[in-house]
This record gives C-alpha cells, sequence and structure tokens, in this order.
C-alpha cells in the first residue's frame, strides 16, 4: 500500500513521524510532500521526503497564489508517482486538503483528509469564503478523518451531516514510554494535594486560569500546582507575575526528562491542562497512562473519547468556576487516582493499533 502525504505542519510535530514509521511497519510505504518557505536538507529518516520551497510572503496573504504554488510544486516534484496505485492523506483541510484535492482529481487518485485544529479553530473561521472549495474537496474524499470526536461534532455543525457515511475519528498515539511504563493502579501520593501541568506555557493553554481556579479551591496550605515544560519568567511573559501569595505554592520546574515527567505523574494527585483549543493532547493519555485524573476541555482534544467523569472531569476554558468544579469534582471521585485496572485504557492509544486502523479502516 502507497500513501502520498501532504504533510504542511510536518517540521512541526512528532505525530506525522510516528505515524509513519508505525505504518512502515505494516507494509505502508509513506511519501510525504511538504510545501515550506525556506529549503530543508532531508534527514536520515525512513520516509521518502519532498520539501518543496514554494511558499512565501506572498502566499500567507493570497490563498489562490497558495494553491497555484503548491499545485505546481507537486507536480514538479510528485510527477513520478502520478498513478492511481497511490491514495494521497492531506493532514489538513485547507493548508493541504484543497491542494492535495487538485493534484487528485487531476490524476484520478483516491483522497483522505484529516480535519486538525487548524481547520475548526481558524479554517472555519477565517476561510469562509473558501466554504465552497473546500465543500469539493470533502465531496471528493473517500475518507474525512478526525483526531477529536469534538472536532467531528464542529464539522458537522459547519458543514452538515451531507459526509456523514465518509467520517471516522482516529486519535493520535502517545509515546511508547509511556505504555512501556504504564500503570494499572496509582502508587504514592503526597497527603496533600499536587496538581500538574505538563506543555508549553502559552495564551492558548491557559495556565493562569487553571492555576486561580486550583487555588480556589484549595483547603490546605501546603497543596501545590507544579508546572513542568517552562519557567517562571516564561510565565510572567505570558500571563504577569503571581498574586504573592500563590508564589511560594507554584513551582515552575522547567523542561524535564521523560523519566522525570513520570515521576512527577506518579506523585501528583491531579492533572490539569484546560487549554482553549487542542487538536488532541497526547499528554492526557499520558497521565491516564500513569493512572493520574485528568481536567480537561470541554468541546477540545480527548472530550468524547470517555465518559465526563470516567477519568476525570471536563471543564469550559472561559469559566474558571467551570474549572475550579471540573478539579473539585475530580479529586473528590478519584482520590486515590484512577485505577486499578485489568489493563490500562492508555493501551488504546499506541501508534501500531493506530496504525493498522489507518490500513484497515482508512486507507481500504
Amino acid at each position: 500500500m502507497k500513501i502520498i502525504d501532504y504533510c504542511s505542519y510536518f517540521q512541526g510535530s512528532k505525530v506525522y513521524l510516528n505515524l509513519f514509521n508505525s505504518l512502515s511497519k505494516i507494509n505502508v510505504s509513506n511519501t510525504v510532500f511538504i510545501p515550506v518557505r525556506e529549503s530543508v536538507e532531508a534527514s536520515s529518516l525512513r520516509e521518502k521526503l519532498y520539501f518543496a520551497k514554494c511558499l512565501g510572503k506572498l502566499t500567507r496573504f493570497f490563498y489562490f497564489y497558495k494553491l497555484l504554488r503548491i499545485n505546481k510544486a507537486a507536480s514538479r516534484e510528485l510527477s513520478t508517482l502520478a498513478d492511481t496505485d497511490y491514495l494521497i492523506h492531506a493532514h489538513t483541510l485547507y493548508a493541504d486538503g484543497v491542494p492535495a484535492y487538485c493534484y487528485a482529481r487531476k490524476h484520478t487518485m483516491p483522497l483522505v483528509i484529516t480535519i486538525r485544529t487548524t481547520d475548526v479553530a481558524l479554517g472555519f473561521k477565517f476561510y469562509f469564503h473558501y466554504k465552497w472549495l473546500a465543500n469539493k474537496a470533502l465531496a471528493y474524499a473517500n475518507k474525512i478523518v478526525f483526531v477529536s470526536p469534538a472536532h467531528k461534532i464542529k464539522f458537522q455543525h459547519y458543514f452538515g451531516h451531507c459526509y456523514d457515511n465518509k467520517l471516522i475519528v482516529v486519535p493520535n498515539g502517545i509515546d511508547k514510554f509511556y505504555l512501556e511504563n504504564k500503570l494499572t493502579s496509582a502508587v504514592y501520593k503526597n497527603k496533600n494535594r499536587v496538581a500538574l501541568y505538563v506543555g508549553a506555557i502559552n495564551k492558548n493553554k491557559n495556565l493562569k486560569a487553571s492555576i486561580a481556579a486550583f487555588f480556589n479551591i484549595s483547603i490546605n496550605s501546603d497543596d501545590e500546582f507544579r508546572v513542568v515544560g517552562g519557567t517562571y519568567k516564561e510565565y510572567v511573559d505570558i500571563y504577569g507575575e503571581l498574586p504573592v501569595n500563590l508564589i511560594h505554592r507554584v513551582n515552575f520546574l522547567g523542561k524535564l526528562s521523560k523519566e522525570q515527567v513520570l515521576g512527577q505523574m506518579r506523585s501528583s494527585t491531579l492533572f490539569i491542562m484546560v487549554s482553549h483549543s487542542e487538536t488532541f493532547g497526547l499528554v492526557y493519555i499520558e497521565a491516564i497512562s500513569q493512572c493520574l485524573p485528568i481536567v480537561y476541555t470541554l468541546g477540545q482534544g480527548v472530550d468524547g473519547y470517555f465518559n465526563d467523569g470516567e477519568f476525570g472531569y471536563r471543564a469550559n476554558s472561559n469559566d474558571i468556576e467551570s474549572i475550579s468544579q471540573a478539579i473539585s469534582k475530580t479529586t473528590t471521585d478519584f482520590p486515590h487516582g484512577l485505577g486499578p485496572f485489568v489493563e490500562n485504557p492508555a493501551n488504546n492509544f499506541s501508534w501500531g493499533s493506530i496504525a493498522t486502523i489507518y490500513k484497515e479502516q482508512v486507507y481500504k
């Protein structure tokens, strides 16, 4: 089975490389077409990569010009692959799906399109005047993939239900390190409540609200909020100084190794990340692999993969009271962490299992 992947965001995420490597193990060959702004040297990756320098300042503002440039580059780079033995997988709708549709239709090749956060949060809002073009690509596609069930719902609100027979939800996979070290029941917990956040510090991650919500319901002066992935200076640059009464209760640990993150997850009471938008949020599943309950975002990321209250509670990212209530319910319902499990539910998010779904259900 041979796939041409239109993958504009290949360089910004390890998700794609993990997927392609897992597919290669089950005899799916990926050729990756990557439109870029600057020349890039292909590294020693297992996939065949085509970095096409075809983007620039004008392509950021003129969508049809961007399509023209990408289509010209694809015709040049992929000319030897233009036959029906290949299936094209576009990994976003507007950046990849529409140009991939142009190429697929010209060469009568089957097409799969994935809808991601960049489409739901930005494309639907700012590219509404290109909805007619997106509809052409979606109508041609064999399958339409969603990483998040919440994105599928938003897609149906925006495009209606005319594509329902093509829709499929397929999660991302987590690093095998967490699966190899997964737990079936929680280990040592501190007597005080320890909230954990793991990720970059930026406005989207809504960290200030999560910290405020946690301490809104804190009844123990020893309760602590730990931040992995950034420094206090980075926090101040985005959100400003913490209140004086919280500075000594929020511990910024910076970037840690996977082994150190694992230790933090095992010694925390709950994981909190109520981002404004998330395509998936691998760290939620990584937390579950360590039997750490989660507080996550309503209508984003992992919301919809499991029932609210099954492994933690969801919250409205724009409502601190909603976040506080989710934290309170999570600590009440899971005082000793998640489990015990016969099998940790994170097993369902292995890249091997996901690659099989793509081969047998998406690319068939």
